[in-house]
């Protein structure tokens, strides 16, 4: 049995220029935070010959060309992985389509499982390169590559996108203190409204292919980012909710699918309260709303606002991880068979971290 996770994402600054449509042209640069919920893949051995998944739905077949989950399947096929004697599982700690880029973690955390079923060691960022290639060159699904990276990277990250679309991911320096004054000061709930986010991306890509007002507010966009990575090395954190407050309504003037009239009116009454900024996090349309409260005042005011609305709270934390196999227990066979022999009366010996297979960043 292997089991992994991935972490899910907020973008804190740059959202939209990890596009292909744009980073081509202009470059990409995104400020991206990974949290403590995760999507979870389990692989496991059984001694049927057909192949079970289990993720919203549940499939049994024989072979990976006949799976329709089309990540599952692609994924498969890039590892040559054809027969059966396998099951895949997936679960996770929030929903899908919510805008926190489950969808990239989801892949993430299979190609892990896959690539260490097969024995291969995948480097950070060749976990997040594979991903990218799987759902936007195999599957052609519109969107960017900040959700793969992050997933795979963890922390709070900066990625500079180059116009051959080669990828610089950096932790930003950030004190621990101003860690934990961000998470106090952030606060995230669950709008309950799900959004295909593949309409909302591909709202975007032909704006920016129009050479628009969507293409002039993503310059701005990238601005802003670069300003929230000054604000937030430099400490000076209650800016920041300003600079969240200029991203969404540029954000918004990007498509008319990034926000609805009922999120408009609790952003407004969020402000009233004493929020300096928020935004629709992801591509928009739904999914979590996060704000900026620096005041333990502003907070309590809009914690209440959001339990009027029953919008609950996402509680986290920022996680620094990224990827990792959790359980690997083929090293753990492999190694017994290798240097111990077969154990006692069935007994097995205790090996601390023998079993540790983490992806590494180059």
């Amino acid at each position: 049995m292997i089991i992994a996770r991935a972490p899910i994402r907020v973008c804190l600054g740059g959202g939209g220029t990890d596009v292909k449509e744009y980073y081509s042209e202009h470059g990409g640069f995104l400020l991206s935070a990974a949290l403590n919920q995760y999507i979870y893949i389990v692989i496991h051995k059984h001694f049927e010959k057909n192949i079970r998944l289990c993720y919203s739905k549940k499939e049994i077949v024989l072979s990976s060309e006949e799976v329709k989950h089309p990540v599952v399947g692609a994924a498969m096929k890039y590892f040559d992985i054809q027969g059966g004697g396998i099951e895949i599982i997936s679960f996770a700690d929030i929903p899908s389509d919510t805008g926190l880029g489950t969808s990239s973690s989801f892949t993430v955390g299979l190609i892990l499982v896959l690539a260490a079923y097969k024995g291969i060691q995948l480097t950070r960022y060749e976990l997040a390169e594979t991903a990218v290639k799987i759902e936007r060159e195999i599957l052609q699904e519109a969107g960017g590559k900040q959700d793969q990276y992050i997933a795979a990277f963890g922390g709070i990250t900066r990625f500079i996108i180059a116009k051959d679309g080669r990828v610089h991911p950096t932790p930003l320096d950030i004190s621990n203190q101003n860690v934990r004054r961000l998470e106090e000061n952030t606060l995230i709930f669950y709008t309950g409204i799900r959004r295909n986010s593949p309409n909302v991306q591909n709202k975007l890509i032909e704006g920016i292919c129009a050479k628009g007002d969507t293409l002039s507010s993503l310059h701005f966009i990238k601005e802003l980012g670069l300003k929230t990575e000054q604000l937030l090395t430099g400490g000076d954190l209650d800016e920041y909710g300003g600079v969240l407050n200029e991203h969404w309504q540029a954000k918004k003037r990007l498509s008319d699918q990034i926000s609805t009239g009922r999120v408009n009116q609790i952003y407004e009454k969020a402000l009233e309260l004493g929020a300096t900024g928020g935004k629709l996090i992801g591509a928009g349309g739904g999914g979590y709303i996060l704000f900026y409260c620096p005041t333990e005042v502003s907070r309590a005011g809009v914690r209440a606002l959001m339990q009027k609305e029953e919008m609950p709270e996402l509680y986290y934390r920022f996680e620094f991880e990224g990827a990792k196999i959790l359980i690997d227990d083929t090293e753990d066979k492999k190694y017994e068979q290798e240097h111990l022999g077969p154990s006692p009366q069935g007994a097995r010996p205790f090996k601390e971290n023998m079993h540790e297979h983490n992806v590494q960043s180059r």
